[in-house]
């Protein structure tokens, strides 16, 4: 029996939906209103939902790329699938918002396109036409246009499609396990020297490449060892996750998940690796199961299915209805609970526009560009993965 992950895991599918309802919440949290401001530092933890998304990633394209990596066309048909999902959107939003905000802001100021504010805040268009705006915001320690903001996950996780498909290629699952347990030492390792050496930039920490190669990494980690006969204990890693999640709410509680403290900016991200790492592992292990019925739900699944146009649109979603609000004389900022509600409500039906009409009839395109072995494919797959995350061998298992 070949040990492979085959088929899309609803459960995973959840845990996306929840990353990206962080997020949501994380930028939409009012500023007013005494419960909000009272819940605001637990509702700005949201963050941590782009460290699920890198676990995650690294687990669904390294498992990708380890089926196929022995098949024809390995690496034509996973570039051409990536593009295929994530440069219709992301270029056409890039470009819109390099075109029409500074030629808005030169016109009415009457300043050159380069002198506009957007571009003087955000910096040449060619950082972010190139997957490298987190790059120039590690360097030089500020952020874009509010609309350019979440750019910088996406640009980690393509240059991570660069290297991953390379390593897996060209490497053995040994020599594999040994570079990524480098990856994840080097992180921190960066960041504590970076740290060292430029004590006023925290966006090094939070968002330079190196520094988020140890989420990544984890993905991929967890990637290889379902497709292994390695015995793991379900009831184990279930007590493992509980244990974490009570070390998780500690850490949290001392402000050690604050990304200006020393412990978050050398610990927190690789704490977080390891907590999504084992909260993965047990969706998966739990697969089909009770216990994880509420990741399975509609919702949180359909939110999975459109976090990367909800991911990128939310914020231009939420200026475009303040600004129609406004025409009506309505102000969000007076009705904290209505805020909240409305801009994540507009966002999702902005995303899911888009994804019927522009990115839905794109991405079927890619279906021109299947590998054999693609775990998305074979049916069996369920078994393989559970027999081996609870050690069962081929030969105690009868496969018809």
């Amino acid at each position: 029996m070949e040990y492979r992950y085959h088929g899309k895991i609803a459960e995973i599918e959840g845990l996306r939906g929840i990353a990206i309802l962080l997020v949501t919440i994380h930028h939409f949290w009012p500023s007013s209103g005494d419960i909000y401001q009272t819940l605001s530092p637990i509702a700005h933890l949201g963050w941590i939902g782009v460290d699920l998304f890198f676990v995650i990633s690294g687990f669904l394209i390294g498992g990708i790329l380890i089926d196929t990596k022995n098949k024809e066309h390995y690496f034509r048909n996973f570039y051409v699938r990536r593009v295929l999902r994530i440069f219709p959107l992301y270029y056409a939003f890039v470009i819109g918002l390099f075109i029409i905000i500074p030629v808005a802001q030169s016109f009415i100021h009457n300043v050159s396109y380069w002198d506009a504010e957007f571009i003087k805040e955000s910096g040449n268009p060619l950082w972010y036409l190139f997957f490298l705006g987190n790059v120039r915001e590690s360097i030089t320690g500020v952020e874009p246009s509010y609309f350019l903001a979440p750019l910088w996950s996406i640009s980690i996780e393509e240059q991570f499609y660069l290297l991953a498909p390379l390593l897996i290629h060209k490497l053995t699952i040994k020599q594999l396990k040994i570079t990524l347990g480098l990856l994840i030492c080097i992180s921190p390792i960066f960041r504590f020297l970076m740290l060292d050496s430029f004590p006023d930039n925290e966006r090094i920490q939070y968002l330079a490449t190196i520094s988020r190669f140890d989420n990544l990494s984890a993905g991929l980690v967890l990637a290889i060892i379902v497709r292994s006969n390695y015995f793991i204990n379900k009831q184990l890693v279930s007590y493992f996750l509980v244990t974490l999640t009570i070390c998780l709410a500690v850490i949290f509680y001392a402000g050690g998940l604050d990304r200006y403290t020393f412990f978050c900016r050398v610990f927190g991200y690789s704490i977080l690796a390891l907590y999504f790492f084992t909260l993965v592992l047990w969706c998966i292990q739990n697969r089909d199961t009770t216990a994880s019925f509420l990741l399975r739900s509609r919702f949180l699944t359909y939110l999975g299915g459109l976090c990367y146009g909800l991911y990128l649109l939310q914020r231009p979603s939420e200026i475009l209805l303040l600004k129609s609000l406004s025409y009506i004389g309505w102000d969000l900022a007076q009705h904290p609970s209505l805020s909240l509600i409305l801009k994540t409500v507009f966002a999702i039906l902005v995303s899911q526009i888009v994804w019927s009409y522009f990115e839905k009839p794109i991405n079927n395109l890619k279906n021109k560009f299947e590998t054999a072995n693609h775990p998305a494919n074979s049916p069996q797959g369920r078994v393989a993965i559970d027999d081996s995350l609870n050690g069962i061998t081929p030969s105690q298992r009868q496969i018809g």
